[in-house]
């Protein structure tokens, strides 16, 4: 399965999905649009629900399974409807009945036909978990296409072969942009969509930057049971030395302690896979603050037991095979030998707190990322605004005057709520939606030619306002605007990259359908647009009313002098006055703009967790090997007492026993920090640097404070010597 895309479109238009289906180059095409919606009313309310409109043939092509039912095929007719498993069971309360009955979307009657399975996956990924697949309905719905290779056909051949339906789509479908210009067939999953998928690759680097950390702590934690096995092998030697002298084999022993080694090995891997189990289902039911239905498909397979399997062995011969060595070669040896395992447990607690520092300095950078992410201005006002997202019925509103004249309604409506200071229509709110443009803007004073990309969007007058984003320059558009000349306002960056020397009041340039000047009226502050730590980019506003706005969906803000919380309702019943067939959605927009923040917060979670838990098992391991230091120093630590030593010195030792193995792990873990840290920058909002020194400062910090607290248990141990008992030790 490949996903195909022509001339630089992420969609086409159906006749060309029709055209490479007709073409037989493969065995089967199919398309889809997932960024639709569809009003359901469910006989006390209307409500927008998330919709992929597909072709007729999509599920008989791309072989999608249902759990209830069937997939449509071609000879239905368009109002049918297959169901999402998480839309079934929340909303219709999981109807066993439900097939052959109607649902009311956008006014007409829907017949079900089927059900996905919970285990669903789309297309597009990411968790994304639609409510509700249709065929396509609506005009001017552009689909993205997919194709099934036929069998034995590598991913080149059909590569050369769109190349060849390109040139001849250009020919049978004229137009501005060339099929042919850019040919791209990617695999919809997999290693190859991660390496040919820029967005999967970041996401996929995140993961493995992920999975490298949990190795890390896995590490500590075989460090951990290395130094316990250690230690117990030591009040076993008498044992060993007895079946050795008995006749027991050296290879012998050495494979009964690593089998018990693999015992521990296989009773933890059994409870961490019981705990992730449990994990992955708490995590499944957490909703996101995201405006998706995004659902976390965490279920274990064959490879997730393989994959625990494989864990099993390798920490088996992690934490096991030198104590066990150690224990068979040492046996029969003096105390001095032996005084050799306390120096590997020393070495062993000197890699846990270097690795540790590596996985905390990890986390401190994530935690660092999300606060400052959480500092920076989006450019407008989350605070004190409301967003309402209306999304028409289609066929009542087909054309551009019906449209307008909802929003002229609307926004009247909307003014005259109590409280309110200013409301605009939008075709976009920030981190809600977006629109970027590639387009050649063409200067009407010089006729200079700039390829320009920018973030568009369309809003009436009082937008900035409403959103409180700064005007630097100029003026925001006016009523009158319909009646002059087109007129677009820019945001500061735009100005400095593509206007240069000119005075941008006033520029004039062609751009779009490449023969209507736009001239720039004014400038205002830039705002983020996807994600919270982009940088600057480029924008550019029409007016709502200027533009062929015939989209049923419309977004609006308001900005209010009271809580927003307190004027949903009131937002919510003042439009559903205008419409009451509309499917409508309000909630603050502070709460809207939750996916910006979202990649922070879940890099601080899991990356401070993990840390967290390393820094934990590094404890547990300096806490051991100083509980059995002063162990084998009891009669030296009864001495020092005897001769006049106060417990001051003897805990001022043991403090300086514990510092050196901090020191040293640290020292070594910084270095190791400050390399392995650098591929985290893509991650990290600009200014923050991976070798961060406040991150890394709060890191030693941590560490010194927890080397305190290890401490604590063996100082007063030690200090709670009694020497007349000690001189008497062994």
């Amino acid at each position: 399965m490949a996903s195909v895309r022509l001339g630089g479109n992420s969609n086409a238009d159906p006749k060309v999905v029709e055209f490479l289906r007709e073409s037989h180059v493969f065995q089967e095409v199919a398309g889809e649009n997932a960024e639709t919606y569809i009003n359901w009313n469910d006989g006390r309310e209307t409500r927008p629900v998330f919709t992929v409109q597909t072709s007729k043939n999509y599920f008989a092509a791309l072989g999608i399974p249902v759990a209830l039912g069937r997939g449509w095929m071609e000879s239905d007719p368009n109002e049918v409807a297959v169901l999402g498993y998480q839309f079934w069971r929340k909303q219709l309360h999981g109807d066993l009945m439900i097939l052959g009955r109607t649902l009311q979307f956008d006014g007409r009657a829907y017949t079900v036909v089927g059900v996905l399975p919970e285990s669903h996956r789309t297309l597009i990924g990411y968790g994304f978990s639609p409510d509700v697949y249709v065929p396509r309905y609506l005009d001017g719905t552009t689909l993205a296409m997919y194709a099934r290779l036929k069998p034995g056909m590598a991913l080149g051949e059909a590569r050369a072969a769109l190349r060849t339906l390109a040139v001849r789509l250009d020919a049978a479908f004229p137009g501005r942009w060339k099929y042919s210009d850019s040919v791209i067939a990617t695999p919809v999953g997999g290693f190859a969509r991660l390496r040919q998928d820029k967005k999967m690759m970041t996401v996929g680097l995140f993961f493995a930057v992920l999975l490298i950390v949990v190795g890390l702590v896995l590490l500590i934690a075989c460090v951990n049971v290395a130094g316990l096995l250690l230690a117990r092998s030591s009040a076993r030697r008498h044992e060993i030395a007895i079946r050795l002298a008995l006749g027991a084999s050296r290879g012998r022993l050495f494979q009964q302690l690593l089998a018990e080694s693999l015992l521990l090995s296989l009773a933890g891997t059994a409870l961490g896979f019981a705990f992730a189990l449990g994990v992955a289902r708490f995590l499944a039911s957490v909703p996101l603050p995201v405006p998706l239905p995004i659902r976390l498909h965490i279920e274990p397979d064959w490879r997730v037991v393989t994959y625990a399997a494989m864990l099993a062995i390798v920490t088996t011969i992690a934490s096991g095979l030198t104590p066990a060595w150690q224990s068979v070669k040492d046996s029969l040896t003096s105390n001095l030998h032996r005084e050799r395992k306390l120096r590997l447990r020393r070495g062993l607690v000197v890699a846990q707190v270097a690795v540790s520092f590596v996985v905390l300095a990890t986390g401190a950078l994530f935690l660092q990322n999300l606060f400052r992410s959480a500092a920076i201005s989006p450019g407008f006002d989350v605070r004190n605004t409301v967003r309402a997202e209306v999304h028409l019925p289609p066929a009542a509103y087909a054309d551009k005057r019906r449209i307008d004249l909802y929003v002229d309604q609307a926004l009247r409506q909307l003014e005259a709520i109590p409280g309110i200071e200013a409301a605009a229509a939008a075709r976009l709110i920030p981190f809600t939606d977006t629109t970027r443009f590639g387009s050649e803007l063409t200067f009407t004073d010089n006729g200079e030619k700039r390829h320009a990309s920018f973030h568009w969007n369309a809003v009436s007058p009082d937008f900035f306002r409403a959103m409180d984003i700064p005007l630097l320059a100029g003026r925001a558009f006016h009523a009158h605007d319909l009646e002059g000349t087109k007129v677009v306002i820019v945001n500061s960056a735009f100005v400095k990259r593509y206007l240069g020397p000119r005075n941008p009041l006033g520029s004039t340039f062609l751009w779009g359908d490449g023969k209507t000047p736009h001239q720039i009226v004014g400038v205002v502050r830039g705002t983020k647009n996807r994600t919270i730590g982009e940088g600057d980019i480029p924008q550019l506003y029409q007016p709502l009313d200027q533009i062929d706005n015939d989209r049923p969906r419309l977004q609006f803000v308001l900005r209010s002098a009271t809580p927003p919380a307190a004027q949903l309702a009131v937002v919510r019943q003042a439009l559903r006055r205008v419409e009451p067939s509309a499917g409508i959605e309000v909630a603050t927009l502070f709460s809207s703009v939750g996916l910006a923040f979202l990649p922070s917060q879940i890099g601080a979670v899991l990356m401070g967790s993990i840390g967290l838990l390393g820094l934990l098992l590094a404890a547990i391991g300096l806490y051991g090997v100083l509980a059995y230091s002063v162990t084998r120093r009891t009669r030296e630590i009864g001495i020092r007492m005897a001769v006049g030593a106060t417990g001051r010195e003897i805990s001022r030792m043991i403090l300086l026993d514990a510092a050196g193995l901090l020191a040293v792990g640290s020292v070594a873990g910084l270095a190791i920090a400050l390399v392995v840290t650098r591929p985290l920058s893509m991650f990290l909002v600009p200014g923050l640097s991976p070798s961060d020194p406040t991150s890394f400062a709060g890191v030693i910090v941590v560490l010194a404070g927890t080397g305190v607290l290890a401490s604590l248990g063996p100082v007063r141990r030690a200090i709670a010597i009694d020497p007349m008992r000690c001189l008497r030790y062994e």
